[in-house]
């Protein structure tokens, strides 16, 4: 199973034309993330600077930010906003749907690809690098502190977001 975290865009209102992201921390909404107290660490996170001996969450990160969301519509036209990893994990499910139809066929598990993907030299090409933001949060019973995003993958925004032009044909072959 693929985890999802979330992050806040910054795009161009007018061309689309991105300029960034940091992890996603909006009141009580934040990027998930962290280390399972129950499921050992799979062999696709050997080796991954920052992870132990228990599965790290999430694998990958895309906008969940209520200001930069992605509009929904339904009967009637009104837009609404799509915010929170609900709307970043069905982001997610497109860009694995794209590479199955690019493929000719159900790919699968994806996450051994992925980090196989975020190894290799085309990481910075694949993906938007997450470095900044953390996961903590502030409720009226306390500072609840979570994990910093950085360079590569973190337990805030995993490997990051997807440049689905380079990443799809990668998953794909």
């Amino acid at each position: 199973m693929l985890g999802v975290g979330g992050t806040a865009l910054d795009a161009s209102y007018r061309t689309g034309a991105y300029h960034g992201e940091m992890a996603w921390n909006q009141d009580t909404g934040v990027s998930a993330g962290g280390f399972s107290s129950l499921f050992r660490r799979p062999s696709y996170q050997d080796d991954i600077p920052g992870t132990g001996a228990m599965r790290g969450v999430p694998d990958v990160a895309a906008n969940a930010d209520s200001t930069t969301a992605m509009a929904l519509t339904f009967t009637g036209g009104v837009l609404i906003p799509a915010q929170g990893t609900s709307a970043a994990t069905p982001l997610w499910a497109a860009v694995i749907a794209l590479a199955d139809q690019e493929a000719g066929r159900h790919l699968g598990l994806v996450n051994p690809a992925i980090y196989r993907i975020a190894r290799s030299g085309a990481y910075h090409r694949a993906f938007h690098d997450v470095v900044t933001g953390d996961n903590s949060v502030i409720w009226p019973t306390g500072v609840f502190v979570g994990y910093e995003a950085g360079p590569g993958w973190d337990p805030v925004t995993g490997w990051g977001s997807p440049n689905a032009q380079v990443l799809v044909p990668l998953l794909a072959h």
